[in-house]
């Protein structure tokens, strides 16, 4: 079960330090450590870059493969056999393996880069639920609130206090609050299933829970130009298009090889006479003439597919270097924004409300007074914990940009 806070009572409550915080409700369940670890092994995104690295591990298997010898049987006077073989040890294997090597090195840095995003996913999934149960947790807690002050005016009224009409305030506000309440529960209960989906879970569990809480723990990060020399060097799908270009020269290279012919040789044999050399076999060398086929059309494909991907590469460094300045900026900015909370916004708000429920019970100030306190302070919790859960966030966005591991101590 969730960990459900005790409510203060209507009297005074000892003063909080303005530099005091309070914590985020823990919860207990799935932790992001095992969000990501099942979703290694089950989400969809990964089983895709999973089989496409297999398929170009086979297509470097048939770029290496040796051709089959041919072998025939001529009916005929004399009655000959034959066997033909492709010498395949030329240029064109050596550029047609190498383009295939790079392709599966390629796929691989693919499906490093799948794994990169679906780690972004999943720990901005799992603060999404994270965030959507703290603020249900939130609402119980007004709610409980709204609920001591109804029992508050109750006995008022029935000690003559104040009129029948004084409480009509107090009903309609937990009205409101168990509203919230319980749109606040639908939406934790909807970010569960998100993350569910996520991970890779093959059906929905409706006792699935998470585990880890909202508080507050400073990320360290460098200088915007480190950040970008990182991602330079660590961007798994950066290096990708890195060797697509390297397979294109190979590709270009194979092209150009098509003109050099590979010889095939040849052995015939016959046991009803021998040919006029005496024996009863012979050998034959034969090769292609690229006379009609120049093969000009693939060496200008490959040249295009030089260019497009060194164009990708240009663009992919740009792009890169971009997300790595924008999340740097977001993460510096949500932090900024927890600190100001952190320094004592959330604190004074409580003490407000508090003090604002203890006059009320004195009779000092109007419910109207405790009520907008009371909203206040959920307003202020409600930002707080918002403002914790984008920081978190942007945190796991910027290391996943300079490629990182998601969920390194350190952005560096």
């Amino acid at each position: 079960m969730r960990p459900i806070l005790a409510i203060a009572a209507l009297t005074l409550l000892a003063p909080v330090s303005a530099a005091q915080a309070p914590a985020a409700p823990a919860f207990r369940g799935l932790t992001l450590d095992a969000a990501l670890a099942y979703a290694r092994r089950e989400n969809p995104d990964l089983a895709l870059a999973a089989s496409s690295l297999d398929s170009a591990r086979a297509e470097r298997s048939i770029a290496g493969a040796f051709p089959n010898p041919i072998l025939t049987a001529t009916p005929n006077t004399p009655y000959q056999y034959g066997a033909t073989l492709d010498l395949d040890i030329g240029p064109q294997r050596t550029s047609r393996t190498r383009a295939a090597g790079l392709g599966v090195s390629a796929a691989g840095l693919d499906a490093r880069d799948s794994e990169r995003q679906v780690a972004v996913a999943v720990a901005r999934a799992f603060y999404d639920a994270l965030l959507a149960d703290t603020l249900a947790f939130v609402m119980r807690e007004r709610r409980a609130v709204l609920r001591q002050v109804l029992a508050a005016d109750s006995a008022r009224l029935r000690a003559g206090d104040i009129a029948v009409q004084g409480i009509y305030r107090s009903q309609g506000e937990l009205a409101r609050a168990e509203a919230d309440e319980a749109r606040a529960e639908v939406a934790a209960r909807a970010a569960l299933l998100a993350l569910q989906s996520v991970i890779g879970l093959p059906d929905p569990d409706t006792t699935f829970a998470i585990s880890g809480d909202l508080n507050f723990a400073p990320l360290a990060e460098d200088a915007d130009s480190v950040l970008v020399a990182l991602a330079m060097s660590r961007r798994p799908d950066l290096a990708a298009t890195g060797e697509r270009v390297a397979q294109s020269h190979a590709q270009g290279s194979y092209a150009s090889a098509l003109v050099v012919p590979i010889p095939q040789v040849s052995y015939v044999r016959q046991f009803t006479g021998p040919f006029e050399s005496g024996r009863y076999f012979s050998f034959g060398v034969a090769i292609e003439a690229p006379v009609l086929n120049t093969y000009s059309g693939q060496q200008e494909r490959a040249t295009a597919g030089l260019r497009a991907a060194e164009a990708v590469r240009r663009r992919s460094v740009t792009r890169v270097r971009a997300e790595v300045i924008a999340a740097a900026a977001d993460f510096r900015t949500e932090r900024a924004l927890v600190r100001r909370f952190e320094g004592g916004l959330v604190a004074m708000s409580d003490s407000a409300a508090d003090g604002a429920r203890y006059a009320y019970g004195r009779g000092a100030i109007s419910l109207l007074e405790v009520l907008d306190a009371v909203r206040a302070q959920q307003d202020v919790r409600v930002d707080y914990f918002t403002a914790l859960h984008d920081y978190w966030v942007s945190g796991f966005v910027l290391r996943a940009a300079v490629g990182a591991d998601v969920l390194a101590t350190s952005i560096r």
